[in-house]
């Protein structure tokens, strides 16, 4: 489908000016006419200047690049952050339509670059939810599956995040905050399915759980 800009061209670039909110931006005037605006390494990419002559598939090119150009620095954006899973960073940038294709471009890129780790995000966000959040191996798991790492790098990292952990200090240290919240329940039984539910969501195996209850309530019941 023709542009407005196609019927324009071939033209000749008659000025090319930094764009006033962001430097690293170029406008590019044909017959003194602006044509698109471009990223300074498309600019360099390309050599153009003034002078220079710029045909319909010239122009289409320029679109393509700043098009990827476009998804990238999206990406780059999103990393600077914090780091994501690969489908994390598909389905945000599908929610921007941006081209499919060029989605699965970039990522290859951002990938081979190892901006984007699998094995090295599994292990940080294994980390780091074990020991900030406490969250338990299946909870963890699961979240690293819904992000789309593969289920063997996900319990290799679980398994990792969790070598050092004393399951009991973790689960006394858990039952002790919500302290309060359990001895309201006067019931024994009731009381201690409500410390192995609450164990349970947070993603913790029923095998540690029971391993370790009755002497949490023990304590609990001091």
């Amino acid at each position: 489908m023709e542009s407005e800009a196609d019927h324009n061209l071939p033209g000749v670039i008659t000025s090319i000016t930094p764009q006033k909110k962001n430097k690293e931006r170029y406008s590019i005037f044909v017959d003194d006419a602006f044509l698109i605006g471009v990223a300074d390494t498309t600019l360099l990419e390309n050599g153009l200047k003034k002078g220079d002559q710029i045909s319909v598939s010239q122009y289409r090119k320029l679109q393509r690049q700043e098009g990827r150009h476009a998804v990238k620095s999206y990406f780059l954006k999103l990393l600077s952050r914090r780091d994501h899973a690969r489908r994390e960073l598909f389905n945000k940038a599908r929610q921007k339509e941006y081209s499919l294709d060029v989605i699965n471009d970039v990522l290859d890129e951002l990938e081979q670059k190892d901006f984007i780790n699998q094995k090295g995000f599994a292990e940080k966000f294994a980390r780091d939810k074990s020991n900030l959040n406490q969250w338990g191996p299946y909870k963890i798991k699961a979240h690293l599956l819904k992000k789309g790492i593969n289920k063997e790098v996900g319990s290799k990292a679980v398994q990792q995040a969790y070598a050092s952990v004393n399951m009991k200090e973790r689960f006394i240290k858990l039952v002790e905050k919500k302290r309060r919240r359990f001895l309201r329940e006067e019931n024994a039984f009731k009381r201690k399915k409500k410390v192995f539910d609450y164990l349970q969501r947070k993603g913790y195996r029923t095998g540690d759980i029971y391993n370790h209850l009755d002497e949490l309530m023990e304590r609990l019941n001091k």
